[in-house]
């Protein structure tokens, strides 16, 4: 069975010394909580996969990932109650690859496509480089949290007649909203009325805590003809270097589309040790993630009960999905960039806000996706800094 001790020690030392990106872009009396990755290890049955591909010697080519994709599709329907073909699944190396080319399969040069601002930076790249005008439509936030409000979505198309595709982060990187059943619905038909496509980023869906539910923009009724959904194991099992993704369809046209717009060898597939990680993490993962997400809660809710006693000049709305925390610092009086104070004068790395787009001011993003040791340790060093 699965199993880690997500309460033990973290040791920074070995962590530098095998390279990980976390922990060796700052100094090393800087503790890390910036990137979107955990500290945990894998589960054995993840690790066992990838020393068993060195144990065969065979590293050359291999065949279709169509243990990847059952894999994929158990998870799905056992986690989140999604029924997918399985000749719907295409695998990739990352979502990012996955989103960029769904994008650029529906739409054409000089078409709109529409953020939700704030909002996971990698996707302000998306547009550019594809020759996209890039627009937005602005999360709304009031005493309650976040909000994607639907009658903002309809007047961001009208005004925007070009606009083809719609980027979703679903869960919402960084604000941690989860859309519920009724907005999901309201944004398909919004979206299928004036011709627009849904991309939607699915990483974060494995880590929604316990009241809201994640469902799949794919599972709603309607949604077979106008969403794409990109999504990997990479985030709940702290996999991302294995490079391994799936783009997942609702129907054969839609698929089609994507196929004819990008040849297979454009697209490329995932390595070995990527497919056989991702599913060795699907097949057997289950427990360990369990485990992790009631670690994680736990965690938010250290997080939620020391800035409210010690830190309430900071304004916080608890994720109900993803291990981040999006922190609006204005009344601490930090500056325009407070992520760069923090790290001079707490030797704490957050996440800056303005990188997320519209809505970041005065933001950092906090990881507290770690041990409980070294979230006090992050607390203990910032709090002092969090005054109004």
């Amino acid at each position: 069975m699965s199993s880690n001790n997500f309460n033990s020690s973290v040791d920074p030392v070995a962590r530098r010394t095998a390279g990980a990106l976390k922990w060796t872009r700052y100094d090393a009396d800087v503790l890390p909580a910036w990137i979107a990755e955990t500290d945990f290890s894998p589960p054995m049955e993840v690790l066992e996969a990838i020393r068993s591909v060195a144990d065969t010697e065979l590293v050359g080519y291999t065949g279709p990932e169509n243990r990847l994709i059952r894999a994929c599709v158990n998870w799905m329907r056992k986690r989140h109650d999604w029924i997918i073909d399985p000749d719907l699944v295409i695998p990739l190396t990352d979502v990012m690859q996955g989103v960029e080319a769904a994008v650029t399969a529906f739409s054409r040069s000089g078409d709109a496509v529409v953020v939700t601002t704030p909002v996971y930076h990698p996707f302000f790249e998306v547009s550019p480089s594809a020759g996209r005008r890039q627009i937005e439509w602005r999360l709304r936030r009031d005493d309650h949290g976040w909000h994607f409000d639907v009658d903002d979505l309809e007047r961001v198309l009208q005004s925007n007649t070009d606009a083809s595709v719609l980027l979703l982060s679903h869960p919402h990187n960084p604000t941690g909203r989860v859309m519920d059943a009724a907005t999901m619905a309201d944004v398909v038909a919004t979206a299928a009325a004036h011709d627009v496509m849904i991309v939607s980023d699915e990483i974060h869906g494995d880590l929604t805590y316990p009241g809201p539910e994640f469902r799949s923009m794919l599972s709603v009724e309607g949604a077979a003809d106008r969403v794409v959904v990109s999504t990997s194991a990479a985030k709940t099992f702290a996999i991302s270097g294995l490079r391994a993704s799936v783009l997942v369809f609702g129907s054969h046209d839609v698929m089609g589309h994507l196929k004819s717009a990008h040849p297979r060898m454009l697209l490329g597939h995932p390595g070995r040790p990527g497919a056989d990680a991702t599913t060795a993490a699907w097949e057997h993962g289950s427990p360990w993630a369990d485990g992790l997400l009631e670690h994680l809660g736990a965690m938010r809710t250290k997080l939620i009960d020391r800035l409210a006693r010690q830190a309430p000049a900071v304004r916080f709305h608890p994720p109900e999905a993803t291990f981040l925390a999006w922190l609006d610092l204005e009344a601490c009086g930090l500056g325009e960039s407070p992520a760069e104070h923090l790290v001079d004068v707490a030797r704490v790395a957050v996440q800056e806000g303005s990188v997320f787009g519209t809505g970041s001011r005065h933001h950092v993003r906090l990881n507290f996706g770690t041990s409980e040791a070294l979230l006090d340790e992050i607390l203990d060093r910032l709090i002092p800094h969090l005054q109004s």
